[in-house]
């Protein structure tokens, strides 16, 4: 069984069959375009696969752990947080959020509870983050979870047989505690619409 996390507005933890339905339903275009397989779609065995394996990995202390994004007054799906240990002391993080969910903060909100997780529960000691340079809502997340940009990445990630540049943003532990709404102000005053 995975930890349970919660800011008081969302919660993080496992995965269970039960998602299956929520999370296929929830997927688009653009969750398929950033994670490698447009035009593929998800199918109802695929997910449930993807689930099983999820668990298992919390099962077996496996490098990467992936939490069920959940809005905490209804216990509805929202998404996914993914950390992926690459060593004793440094983990990637990537995540999602379905459309119906967007505009919330609810990533910022999940990488936020997934950070001080893998702080404290995991010792690593740098999480990472990598976007794509046109993706302002993930640079946006990315900056509102306390993350610094570090530069771009030519060519690092691949996407099917496609290859992209990527922002590299990081955070230590020794960054803070991220107060999100105030975070938020400050970020809505230097982005204009």
């Amino acid at each position: 069984m995975g930890p349970q996390l919660s800011d008081g507005v969302i919660a993080l933890d496992r995965h269970t069959l039960a998602d299956a339905d929520a999370h296929l339903a929830g997927e688009d275009e653009e969750q398929a375009r950033r994670f490698g397989w447009y035009p593929a779609r998800s199918t109802p065995e695929g997910v449930r696969r993807a689930i099983v394996k999820w668990q298992r990995e919390w099962a077996t202390g496996s490098p990467t752990r992936v939490f069920a994004i959940r809005e905490l007054e209804t216990g509805a799906l929202a998404g996914g947080c993914e950390v992926r240990l690459r060593d004793s002391a440094l983990a990637e993080m990537s995540y999602w959020v379905f459309p119906l969910f967007r505009g919330r903060r609810y990533a910022s909100r999940a990488v936020i509870l997934a950070c001080g997780w893998a702080f404290a529960e995991l010792g690593v000691e740098r999480m990472e983050i990598y976007v794509e340079p046109d993706n302002a809502a993930s640079r946006s997340v990315a900056l509102l979870a306390g993350f610094t940009e570090e530069g771009l990445l030519r060519a690092r990630g691949r996407f099917g047989d496609e290859r992209r540049d990527l922002v590299l943003y990081s955070r230590l532990p020794t960054d803070g505690k991220v107060n999100l709404e105030a975070a938020a102000k400050d970020h809505a005053r230097e982005t204009p619409l």
